[in-house]
């Protein structure tokens, strides 16, 4: 394995680090510019302190394995949002993205466990089919004026091309458990809170 290929996983998991960090201390820490010193404190300390011979992020590399590149987007976007309040995408693009990520999780991950014969981790690959699926989806969603998913749907693509993490399989940039339970999450709780609002509408 090279450098590259662990420098990458390694700056994802100080990226779990970063959002874990904001979302405990973000309610204690109201100040923007201390918030950012303390989320840029804690990052450090968790990819270089040794803890018995790892750092925090191998260790929590070790626990919940390598993300994927849409996890990693989606770091980046609530980075942006709860250090700097600003948006990378659009409500309605990550909306989008999680809604479509759910349906392909419960299928996949059952499948490639061994639930029938047909195992789709095989399809990444030689991912003719998966490229063409992809590529069309940011082609209809560019039509429909969602370029800023277009462009979240072809970054896997671009990174497997490019051979930015160590797996040789597309599925290993598109998906990952930790992506999956965030959007079952989150949709669940965009869910509660749009019934909440018609209640209070009504």
């Amino acid at each position: 394995m090279s450098m590259f290929h662990n420098a990458l996983p390694d700056l994802a998991q100080g990226l779990l680090i970063a959002v874990l960090a904001t979302v405990v201390f973000g309610r204690f820490v109201k100040d923007t510019r201390q918030r950012l010193v303390v989320v840029a404190v804690l990052v450090v300390l968790g990819l270089f302190l040794p803890v018995s011979g790892l750092s925090l992020a191998q260790w929590l590399r070790s626990v919940v394995g390598d993300f994927s590149i849409l996890t990693l987007v989606l770091f980046l976007n609530i980075l942006a949002q709860r250090l700097f309040d600003r948006n990378l995408m659009a409500s309605a693009t990550r909306n989008n993205l999680l809604l479509g990520v759910i349906p392909v999780g419960m299928v996949f991950y059952p499948l490639a466990l061994g639930v029938s014969e047909f195992d789709p981790y095989r399809l990444g690959y030689s991912p003719v089919l998966m490229t063409a699926i992809l590529s069309l989806a940011s082609i209809i969603a560019w039509v429909r004026a969602r370029q800023g998913l277009a462009i979240i749907l072809l970054s896997p693509l671009i990174a497997f091309n490019l051979h930015l993490l160590e797996s040789a399989n597309l599925w290993d940039y598109l998906l990952d458990p930790v992506l999956l339970i965030y959007a079952v999450v989150q949709s669940a709780f965009s869910i509660k809170l749009l019934r909440a609002r018609q209640m209070r509408a009504q």
